[in-house]
């Protein structure tokens, strides 16, 4: 039989191991929180970053694409005529007004004639060159608002349009055959050159270009030249954190956003430093990140740490895809020692109070043993209950040891915590419900069209949303009836129909917020009578208002009348929009009308004309968690899939047609779950 040990001595070995044990976790813990709160912190700020970047590339460089195409279709109308230098002046400057990122315009065509428009620092200049007329010889023309009448005058320049890379690279894009997949009326791919330095004002840009056809058979590009200065005035200001920086780079790793650092605070320096690598400028820390970036595993590159000169920094990099074969990426450093701050001297003084309680707390026992049996014993009950799913206070622990009541307050306060987290968990599901609780339970009828929907939140809430409003006319009112204002009455059975499908920035409880607010405003709306075009604008001033800065909503509305047939759709960001023509059997993909909501708020809004809904018609708005969705090799669902879907089985229900949707993409994605909300609306007129 073993000899029986004292309770003394029996607590004072086992309570020396379990203190020393206990110190090693905290320490432990503590250390593995720190990374993971640094972690996490610099994923957050890195991704806030180059959400925030991105999204101001996009201002920057969409506008100059959209700007392209209207030129193009200026030149497809005829309306570019070379022979008429002064008419081109006074249509391209005030194009080239509204585009200040804009530095040149040019046009030219196969047989070496150019028209360039160029903004001047006090006023505008063009340039004309005729390679088969006048060789070298260009003519210039110089105006302002104070000089409005041109001076001309005559340079010999060894320039021809024809070997330049803007002029060269739509034609090759131009020759290459488009995928079988996109429709042929579909809108054309602005072609991007390499980052280079402009021939003629000698600053470092980029240049956009399309070709178009006049009608004459000769090959004619149209071109922009756009200035990369204003982008480094944006990165330099841009401070992830105190010491952070972001930049943008050329897929050769040259920059043309350069970081915030104090060598870039003179303009001039600036101009100097665009278009070389990190390398180049000796910045080691931007040549260092790209070289880890490019060593990190693909699943691994959302925010990784790496060494530079001794200091451990977290960095993010992102591709901005301009247009085909064409890429910019953005990148975010940032020190690890921004995201301690002064959690390594606080680390410090916790290994001190540990070691010292810890000697305390060992000389304490051995004079005290007997008397903290009873509170520990009394504290492993109350785990022990805890452990069984037992959150009620229990008896209090009574004791004057501080330590002893200090570990049964925190243990109370954890108590507490594991409360607080399970009715957290009550609380999200609740507002999954209330969210859910938003979508029809069941869709309106209306006569001679099939209505269906789907939403599936990434989350217990989603940031998508949908709606399907039946209404018919009614007068409201003696008053209103006078002055001929009419309401709408909400119906099931109705002659007419509003549709939304919102789709917030993230997913969660903060977007399901956000579009539950859009869809409330839009409900309103409709029940007080207002059109549709009252309606956007509305809500666009509404959400510019609320939302806050690098959150946005994009949406699709659309308006069925179904006595006339005609389906009136406008997308505010919401793309791409799918509409089957049963009498052409084919599918045209729509893109969208303006911005997100939350973005601008001084548009311009104007609806597009009516689609006529003619029998077997449909049209299809999809979210971007479907064509987004990608395979265990990375892969996209993409809008080719969708398409092929909707052709193949364009004579079944809207609800058949979506079924088939899902399937296939639960066979690409082998099942898995979504990592963004999708969501989608499908309505067809019936043959009969």
């Amino acid at each position: 039989m073993k000899s029986a040990v004292s309770i003394r001595r029996s607590l004072l070995g086992n309570l020396i191991v379990m203190i020393v044990l206990l110190s090693v976790a905290i320490q432990a813990t503590m250390y593995l929180a720190a990374r993971r709160v640094v972690r996490t912190l610099s994923a957050s700020l890195i991704e806030q970053t180059l959400d925030q970047t991105e999204a101001q590339l996009r201002r920057f460089f969409d506008p100059v694409a959209g700007g392209l195409r209207v030129v193009r279709t200026w030149g497809v109308a005829g309306r570019l005529d070379h022979e008429q230098p002064n008419d081109l002046n006074g249509l391209l400057a005030p194009m080239m007004e509204q585009l200040p990122q804009i530095s040149a315009l040019m046009i030219a065509d196969e047989r070496g004639r150019e028209h360039m428009v160029r903004r001047e620092a006090n006023g505008w200049s063009s340039r004309q060159t005729r390679r088969d007329q006048w060789g070298g010889r260009t003519r210039w023309l110089a105006w302002s608002e104070k000089h409005p009448e041109p001076i001309e005058s005559w340079r010999e320049l060894d320039y021809d349009p024809r070997e330049r890379p803007w002029y060269t690279g739509a034609l090759s894009a131009r020759q290459e055959a488009p995928p079988a997949s996109v429709p042929h009326d579909a809108e054309p791919v602005v072609v991007w050159t390499e980052p280079y330095i402009f021939f003629t004002a000698k600053s470092p840009g980029i240049t956009a270009s399309l070709t178009f056809d006049p009608g004459d058979g000769l090959d004619h590009v149209v071109g922009f030249d756009v200035l990369l200065n204003d982008i480094s005035e944006f990165t330099v200001g841009l401070r992830p954190s105190e010491h952070g920086m972001a930049f943008v780079m050329a897929k050769d790793d040259r920059l043309i956003g350069l970081p915030g650092h104090e060598r870039f605070g003179d303009p001039e320096a600036r101009a100097e430093a665009i278009l070389k690598r990190p390398s180049e400028l000796g910045l080691v820390i931007a040549a260092d990140g790209v070289e880890a970036y490019s060593q990190q595993p693909e699943q691994a590159r959302d925010a990784f740490r790496f060494i530079s000169d001794g200091e451990a920094w977290w960095a993010g990099l992102r591709p901005f895809r301009l247009g085909p074969g064409r890429e910019l990426m953005i990148a975010v450093v940032v020190p690890e020692s921004d995201l301690l701050g002064g959690l390594s001297q606080v680390r410090a003084w916790i290994v001190l109070i540990t070691v010292a309680v810890l000697a305390g707390a060992i000389i304490r026992a051995v004079m005290l043993a007997g008397y903290y049996s009873r509170p520990i014993e009394a504290l492993v009950r109350q785990s022990d209950r805890i452990s069984r799913g037992d959150l009620e206070p229990g008896k209090p622990v009574e004791t004057n040891v501080r330590e002893v009541r200090q570990l049964a307050e925190a243990h109370d306060r954890m108590r507490q915590g594991l409360q607080s987290l399970m009715k957290l968990e009550r609380d999200i599901q609740l507002a999954r419900q209330i969210q859910q609780s938003t979508f029809p339970d069941r869709l309106p009828v209306v006569r001679g069209y099939e209505i269906d929907a789907w939403s599936e939140p990434a989350d217990e809430t989603g940031g998508d949303t949908y709606d399907v409003i039946g209404y018919t006319y009614d007068v409201i009112g003696y008053e209103r009836a006078r002055d001929g204002r009419r309401g709408a009455r909400l119906t099931h059975r109705a002659d007419r129909a509003v549709f939304l499908l919102a789709d917030a920035t993230g997913h969660g409880i903060g977007p399901a917020l956000c579009v539950t607010q859009i869809r409330a405003m839009l409900r309103m709306a409709v029940r007080m009578g207002e059109d549709l075009l009252t309606i956007v604008r509305h809500l666009n001033d509404q959400l510019c208002a609320d939302l806050p800065d690098a959150r946005f909503i994009t949406a699709w509305l659309g308006e069925l009348n179904g006595r006339d047939h005609t389906l009136v759709s406008f997308s505010a960001g919401q793309a791409p929009l799918l509409r089957y023509d049963a009498a052409r059997d084919e599918v045209e993909v729509l893109n969208a009308d303006m911005p997100p909501f939350g973005v601008l708020d001084d548009l311009e809004i104007q609806l597009p004309d009516p689609i006529d809904m003619n029998p077997g018609d449909i049209f299809a708005v999809i979210s971007d968690g479907v064509f987004e969705a990608v395979n265990d090799e990375n892969e996209q669902f993409g809008l080719a899939r969708v398409v092929e879907v909707l052709s193949l089985h364009h004579r079944r229900s809207p609800a058949q047609i979506l079924a088939s949707v899902r399937e296939t993409l639960d066979q690409f994605t082998g099942g898995a779950p979504a990592a963004d909300d999708r969501t989608a609306i499908i309505l067809k007129r019936s043959k009969h």
